[in-house]
């Protein structure tokens, strides 16, 4: 069956990260520690640190398990409850995770031929969308309109926004559904084999690992993936083989999402 449609994850497939973690996150909690002291609320940053972590570790835990989402304002609020603030309002709370989500921010950086490549499959008319986890809805659209990428998909689905996670296959069958294409029409570009490959083959759909790296080849007891791929420009070729190729995937027996 003929590709008419892609989706793409955003972080480390369309836009990179640099690798500075450790810089990074101190940078990040300095920047929350400072949003909170200029609302009079002076923790120490060992204690703010321990308490976040304590509750990232506990709900990133959870979502594994369960594809849902656990929105990054609700993990500060108890993370800055456990240390005795359980009064901040919701708009305080905001300010400090944005505080500390605007140091990653400024360092993501496009792949050198994300544009180039999203123009050309724009020129051969396939459907693009964009499908990305984010604990933080506001931090994944300043990205998307910091580099223009609105204009290029649609739709544009945010996990914080919807409530579940990629590999949800619920989350990639409803957009074949907006398009009104099969699953076997539509193929999956990502990042993470366990989010977008695994999501991938969940919803029929096939997947392409974008391995930007060195990445080895994942090890039997992950996610195949049916192509990877080293730069996002490489995806033009794969397209090419498999419509070559004629090959077609299994259709999916899933279940809907539930309301939560």
């Amino acid at each position: 069956m003929k590709i008419q449609g892609l989706i793409f994850d955003l972080g480390h497939t369309l836009i990179k990260l640099p690798e500075d973690p450790k810089m990074l996150r101190q940078e990040m909690f300095a920047a929350a520690q400072k949003a909170l002291r200029s609302h009079g609320i002076l923790v120490e940053e060992a204690a703010l640190v321990a308490a976040l972590e304590h509750w990232m570790g506990l709900r990133n835990g959870r979502r594994r398990r369960d594809w849902r989402e656990y929105p990054l304002v609700e993990t500060f609020a108890l993370a800055l409850g456990e240390l005795g603030y359980k009064e901040l309002s919701r708009e305080v709370v905001q300010e400090v995770v944005r505080a500390f989500l605007t140091p990653q921010e400024a360092r993501w950086q496009p792949f050198p031929d994300t544009f180039t490549t999203l123009e050309e499959l724009y020129r051969r008319n396939y459907r693009l969308a964009l499908l990305t986890n984010s604990s933080d809805a506001d931090h994944s659209w300043r990205l998307i309109d910091r580099f223009g990428l609105r204009r290029y998909f649609d739709p544009i689905v945010i996990s914080a926004v919807v409530g579940w996670r990629k590999p949800h296959p619920t989350l990639f069958l409803r957009i074949a559904e907006a398009w009104g294409l099969p699953p076997q029409a539509v193929v999956v570009v990502g990042d993470l084999l366990e989010a977008d490959i695994q999501g991938a083959h969940l919803a029929g759909m096939r997947g392409v690992w974008a391995a930007m790296g060195n990445e080895p080849l994942p090890s039997p007891n992950h996610a195949q993936p049916d192509a990877v791929i080293r730069s996002l420009g490489e995806i033009l070729t794969v397209l090419h083989q498999w419509e070559n190729e004629g090959r077609e995937c299994a259709p999916p027996e899933v279940s809907p999402l539930k309301s939560s």
